[in-house]
C-alpha cells in the first residue's frame, strides 16, 4: 500500500471540525493497510528464511584471517617476534617490522606472510620480504622457534647459477639442418646435421652428415683445440679428425664389425691360366679382397699358363702395392711327391700377377699372399 501524508495545517486555516477530520481519516487509512499487511505477513506459509538457512549463517566461519580492512590481521613489531605472535592462531596473515628477531628477512624489509595450516603450538606457512625473498616456514609443537627456508634455498640457487647455460639443441631437442655449404671446421659445441659441407671426410661428397663438435677452451698457436666426429647419414660410416698446436690432424675413419667382412673380387685369368680343378672340386677360383686397413688378400690356385713376365691375371682397382713385389708359391705336379716344389711370382705396380718360374712344372700354381696396398 502506498502511505499517505495528512494535510499539514497553515496559519490562515480556520479552526473547524472538518479540518482535523481529514487529517484524523487519513491516519486511520495508514493505520489500516499497515494492520492487513502485518497480517497477511502472519499468515504468509513461506517464510523468507529457511531453518537450513539460518542453520548455515549460524554456522559461518566467524574466525578472521585478515583484518576488517582486508589488509594484515597481526602486526609484529620490532621488539616481539612472529614465533609468539602466531603459535596459537590458526590461519592468518601476518607483518614483521624490520628488526624483528625471528624474521628470516634483512634488518631493512619488512615481511608479509600468511599461516596456511595452524593449531596450538603447530603450524606452516610462506612469507615475502620487501627485498623480493620467498620463505616456507614450519614450527611443531616441540619447537621453540620457527624453522625458516629461503625459496629456492642457496644450495638451489648455486646449483642452477652454476649449470649449463649453453643450448646444444633447439627447445624441442631435435638438432636442426644447418645450412648448405656450412664449414663444419668453424662449427662451435654441439650437434648438427645437414649436407654438401664443407670440409667432410670425402671431398666433394653432397651426403647428409651427423656431426658432434667438441670444442674446447685450450688454445696453442692460435689455433683452439677440438674433436669432430661425423657420421654419414647414408652407410653409417664414422670419422674423428682433431685440432691439435700444428692444426687439423686429417679425418680416420673407424672401423667396425661390417669392415671386418671381405669383399672377394675375381679377376680375369689369361694367358694360358686356368682355374686348377682337383679330384674333390675344391673352389681354387683366384680371388683378392681389401680390407678396411688396406691389406690385400689373393688366394687361389691356377694351371696351365704361360711363364714369364706376362700377367697370370691382374689384381682389381684399388689393390695394386706400392712397390714391385715378389711371392714364392706352391707348385707340384701330379704323380706323387717329389720334394719341396715351388714357383716364382711377380706382382707389379699396376697390378699384373705374373707366374715368373717354378722348379715343377705349371700343373699345380698356387697363388696366397698378403700386402699392404699402396695409398692415395
Amino acid at each position: 500500500m502506498d502511505i499517505k501524508s495528512p494535510k499539514t495545517f497553515e496559519t490562515s486555516d480556520k479552526a473547524h471540525a472538518d479540518l482535523f477530520n481529514d487529517m484524523v481519516k487519513v491516519l486511520l487509512e495508514n493505520d489500516s493497510g499497515l494492520l492487513d499487511q502485518l497480517g497477511g505477513h502472519i499468515d504468509d506459509t513461506k517464510p523468507h528464511a529457511s531453518e537450513v538457512e539460518k542453520k548455515k549463517w549460524n554456522e559461518s566461519q566467524l574466525y578472521k584471517i585478515t583484518a576488517d580492512d582486508g589488509k594484515f590481521l597481526i602486526s609484529v613489531p620490532a621488539d616481539k617476534n612472529i614465533y609468539d605472535a602466531i603459535k596459537d592462531k590458526g590461519t592468518c596473515t601476518f607483518i614483521a617490522s624490520p628488526g624483528v628477531e625471528d624474521s628470516p628477512a634483512p634488518s631493512n624489509a619488512y615481511l608479509r606472510g600468511i599461516q596456511t595450516v595452524g593449531q596450538n603450538n603447530i603450524g606452516t606457512g610462506f612469507a615475502v620480504d620487501t627485498s623480493g625473498n620467498a620463505y616456507y616456514f614450519y614450527y611443531n609443537s616441540t619447537h621453540i622457534s620457527i624453522t625458516w627456508t629461503q625459496l629456492p634455498s642457496v644450495a638451489e640457487r648455486n646449483k642452477w647459477n652454476n649449470g649449463q647455460l649453453y643450448k646444444l639443441t633447439p627447445n624441442d631437442g631435435r638438432i636442426a639442418r644447418v645450412p648448405n655449404g656450412t664449414d663444419i671446421f668453424k662449427l662451435p659445441t654441439g650437434p648438427y646435421m645437414g649436407a654438401q659441407l664443407l670440409n667432410a671426410p670425402v671431398d666433394n661428397d653432397t651426403s647428409f652428415y651427423y656431426i658432434n663438435v667438441m670444442e674446447t677452451a685450450y688454445e696453442q698457436n692460435e689455433v683452439v683445440y677440438k674433436r669432430i666426429v661425423a657420421t654419414r647419414s647414408f652407410d653409417n660410416i664414422t670419422w674423428i679428425g682433431t685440432f691439435h698446436a700444428q692444426g687439423f690432424k686429417g679425418w680416420e675413419r673407424i672401423t667396425t664389425s661390417k669392415d671386418a667382412k671381405l669383399d672377394w673380387k675375381f679377376p680375369t685369368i689369361g694367358n694360358g691360366w686356368k682355374t686348377y680343378k682337383s679330384e674333390v672340386n675344391n673352389d681354387y677360383r683366384v680371388r683378392v679382397a681389401k680390407d678396411a686397413l688396406g691389406i690385400v688378400h689373393v688366394t687361389g690356385a691356377i694351371a696351365g699358363g704361360t711363364l714369364g713376365d706376362v700377367p697370370a691375371f691382374t689384381l682389381p682397382e684399388g689393390c695394386e702395392p706400392p712397390f714391385p713385389l715378389y711371392n714364392v708359391g706352391i707348385a707340384s705336379s701330379t704323380g706323387g711327391f717329389k720334394g719341396p716344389q715351388f714357383s716364382r711370382q711377380y706382382i707389379a705396380t699396376d697390378g699384373r700377377f705374373c707366374i715368373q718360374d717354378t722348379t715343377s712344372n705349371t700343373e699345380f700354381i698356387v697363388v696366397n699372399c698378403v700386402f699392404k696396398a699402396k695409398e692415395g
